[in-house]
């Protein structure tokens, strides 16, 4: 009898201890986002230079796509509806970083249109989905 009480006990113990939730980890979510924010931008001739500042976790910028608004007269207040875009990872020519701060020289724009830009932020966790910087006017 007290064997079928011991062995009855371990089984109990061993089962007891294969209960309970099991789940991978997942990031949070709020500890890997990150902010853009464009500081200045300017036009010299055909070159369009833009200074922008992350916030958070900006290790895991991916990409950031420059969208520029290129229009033949000036529209403040309209919503922004990009004309063009260009996709440039951190490593790429036209991309400086220098810890928070972002750098991108691109050529090849018309001085005498007028352009409105924002930058969106790709995160290396796809489903956080984009970040977009405020638009900068350009006129």
């Amino acid at each position: 009898m007290k064997k079928y009480i011991y062995w009855g006990l371990v089984m109990l113990l061993v089962l007891g201890v294969g209960c309970g939730k099991k789940v991978w980890p997942e990031p949070e979510a709020d500890d890997e986002r990150f902010e853009i924010k464009i500081e200045q931008a300017r036009l010299e001739g055909e070159c369009l230079h833009i200074q922008a500042r992350l916030k958070g976790n900006y290790q895991n910028l991916a990409e950031v796509t420059l969208e520029v608004e290129e229009s033949v007269v000036p529209c403040p207040g309209c919503p922004f509806m990009a004309t063009f875009s260009e996709v440039l990872p951190p490593g790429a020519q036209e991309v400086h970083m220098d810890g928070d701060l972002l750098q991108l020289s691109l050529c090849g724009f018309d001085p005498e249109k007028y352009n409105r830009v924002r930058l969106t932020g790709v995160n290396v966790y796809r489903n956080l989905g984009d970040v977009h910087s405020n638009v900068k006017e350009l006129y």
